[in-house]
């Protein structure tokens, strides 16, 4: 094939630069919109400003460096016409991307990343229908107008042309040259703060494109890794069994960190966990920093085992299951995805019905999210109630403009599991309860009430008037978490009448903490809480210290009865201490496809960045060598840990499951 003469790609050189010019502009176009319709900016305009402009600066020629050779080659040898036509079909999958992108990220307060295909279509159609009907039409004439905007820029612009000069051939070199470049953790990451300002001024596109490369090309870990194993191991330190064969499997540790604190145990106690959708420390309870919606729950924490410092272990509901029942590693995008092959476990659900409880799963929504349904059926639970099994006389909460609603409020979720609960105390129950209402749309029973309820509470902050305006858009999240709380206090009030109460524990805590008020750290995403009350207990507590979902099974097994010598749990168990401090180490898993946090101690790892974790829970980004390799090869443990348990697939011996199972 003859190759033109260098003077004749001159023309496609300045063609490429033109349509680049064009795709630039239409980024930044982009941008101007997102920030004009974001909302309050929690930082001035003119400190996001220039990040901003650096992020899609750098997604544009993260995208032009890959298409400049194929253009190139299509206008040269085909035609003008086919490298055009290829350059408008990448320029409008652009805008189209970067215009989901940043609907979503309106709507969730968080970048939309390679958790995207950790769910199935059904699951990608609910949450869709949930946001499609909080959309404000104010947003969507916006982005409307918009479009329109762009068509005409790209019609005028793209009839242009250069002539005459080598511009066009500088900038193709520049873009080779940007080949060569990394740049993924520039476009997945940035020093800026508040947590909700740093994801403000991500380029949404490069994000979601970087995410998803990593996510289908296998991009490894980028942190600064030994390539030893760390001399004590970084997680629980435990004594481990057949490491080679069971990667987890390690001597349990005898009793509960919580006998203490019982004045009597004559039996084995009710044990009801409420997993309440989104709860964050962030709008709960004493010191919360954006002020407490939980009148209810602040109280109950007053007369109960209260841990303020709680992690969840993931950063959405896909995590909460296996790891408050089993303390499960996360293999590739949650262990409740492996269903419906589950590799054998040991969990409280299982344990439990070997010890003569019955046990009982109640989610006000569909159960098949996240495979729930499938991961505690094969913990060998005696019934899953969802909403296709609530039966007549319950009241679905409101529907979206788009007619979409997610199931059950929680008042009828804890009317249900009253109305289906029997009162007497011959056989020991273990009962999880998913709640749904603190989940976009955020629409409740008698909306007006609670809305005005949550405009009196701003008010009785004193906030200044910008915090006021800024906190005044988060209403019907407010309303929807004071809808929850006072459900919470109606179930207690009937709980406490009937005469299994004085036998039962009630643990409370989030799933993870809801999104979209925004965060102002990396943790804030985990940061819940967690409020165990019974009339067992001799006194309440507040405890600082922090620990997780993880360390849940640990610390509540031994009260079910006979428990095995052998366990496969990552956490070691609450911490009662009343002081702040970390003695734990784990891996916290933000999305489905998105395990980059590790905590250890005082430490936080995040995307191979490094935090100190302060007694608020607060981030602090430090520069600390020696716990920087400390961490990373505590992180590179697990993951050594949990790739080899998704290869094999074994966490225990077949004999020790039987054991326990039968």
């Amino acid at each position: 094939m003859k190759i033109p003469k260098l003077h004749l790609w001159i023309p496609a050189f300045n063609r490429f630069l033109l349509l680049s010019c064009l795709l630039l502009a239409l980024m930044v176009l982009l941008r101007v919109a997102d920030l004009l319709t974001i909302g309050r900016l929690p930082v001035p305009l003119p400190e996001l400003a220039g990040h901003a402009l650096w992020a899609d600066l750098l997604t544009f020629f993260g995208i032009v460096r890959w298409i400049v050779l194929p253009y190139l080659l299509l206008y040269m040898f085909i035609s003008r016409r086919a490298g055009d036509v290829f350059y408008f079909i990448v320029m409008a999958l652009c805008v189209l991307l970067g215009l989901s992108l940043n609907l979503y990220f309106h709507e969730t307060s968080v970048p939309l990343g390679a958790d995207l295909f950790g769910y199935s279509v059904k699951e990608i159609e609910q949450t869709v229908g949930a946001a499609t009907g909080s959309i404000q039409a104010g947003t969507l004439l916006t982005w409307g107008a918009l479009l329109v905007a762009i068509l005409v820029i790209v019609i005028v612009v793209s009839r242009r042309e250069i002539r005459g000069d080598r511009r066009g051939f500088w900038f193709v070199l520049v873009c080779l040259a940007f080949l060569a470049v990394p740049l993924s953790r520039s476009l997945i990451g940035n020093n800026v703060r508040p947590e909700f300002a740093s994801n403000i001024v991500l380029n949404k596109t490069g994000f979601f494109i970087t995410r998803a490369q990593q996510h289908f090309l296998g991009e490894p870990y980028s942190g600064n890794v030994s390539s030893q194993p760390p001399v004590a191991d970084s997680l629980l330190r435990a004594d481990y069994v057949e490491p080679d064969k069971y990667p987890f499997l390690h001597t349990s540790r005898p009793g509960s960190t919580l006998l203490p604190f019982f004045s009597v145990l004559p039996q084995r106690p009710n044990i009801v966990i409420v997993l309440v959708e989104g709860l964050g420390r962030a709008f709960s309870g004493k010191g919360a920093y954006l002020g407490s919606f939980t009148p209810f729950l602040d109280s109950l924490a007053e007369r109960s085992l209260y841990w303020e410092n709680f992690l969840s272990a993931g950063g959405r509901t896909f995590a909460v299951l296996p790891s408050i029942t089993g303390s499960l590693p996360f293999a590739r995008n949650g262990f409740a995805e492996l269903a419906p092959q589950l590799p054998a476990s040991l969990t409280l659900l299982n344990l439990a019905k070997h010890n003569g409880y019955r046990t009982r799963f109640f989610y006000a929504g569909d159960a098949s999210f996240d495979k729930m349904d499938l991961f505690v059926k094969d913990q060998q639970v005696d019934s899953v109630i969802d909403r296709n099994s609530f039966g007549e006389g319950y009241s679905l909460l409101p529907a979206s403009s788009s007619g979409f609603t997610w199931g059950y409020g929680d008042a009828e979720l804890f009317r249900k599991y009253l109305a289906t609960t029997p009162a007497d105390t011959a056989r020991p129950r273990l009962d999880i309860m998913l709640t749904v209402s603190t989940h976009s749309p955020f629409l409740v029973p008698d909306q007006p009430y609670y809305t005005q309820l949550a405009e009196q509470r701003l008010q009785a902050l004193q906030l200044k008037p910008e915090q006021l305006a800024m906190q005044r858009q988060y209403l019907p999240v407010y309303a929807s978490v004071l809808y929850m709380d006072q459900s919470l206090r109606e179930f207690f009030r009937e709980l406490i009448q009937r005469p299994d109460y004085t036998n039962t524990i009630v643990l409370i805590t989030g799933d993870h903490r809801l999104p979209e008020i925004p965060m102002r750290s990396k943790i804030d995403r985990y940061h819940t809480l967690l409020i165990a009350h019974s009339p067992l207990f001799r006194q309440p507590a507040r405890f600082s210290s922090v620990s997780s979902h993880l360390d849940v099974p640990a610390s509540f097994a031994p009260l079910l009865g006979e428990t095995p010598a052998l366990a496969t749990w990552i956490g070691s168990g609450l911490d009662t201490a009343r002081e702040f401090r970390n003695v734990h180490q784990y891996p916290l898993m933000q999305t489905k496809n998105d395990l980059v946090d590790f905590v250890s101690g005082a430490w936080m790892l995040n995307n191979g960045s490094l935090f100190r974790i302060l007694p608020d829970l607060d981030l602090e980004p430090v520069t600390d060598e020696a716990a920087l390799r400390e961490l990373n090869a505590g992180f590179q443990r697990f993951r050594q840990k949990n790739n080899q348990f998704l290869q094999t697939g074994l966490l225990l011996p077949d004999s020790l499951y039987r054991r326990f199972t039968r």
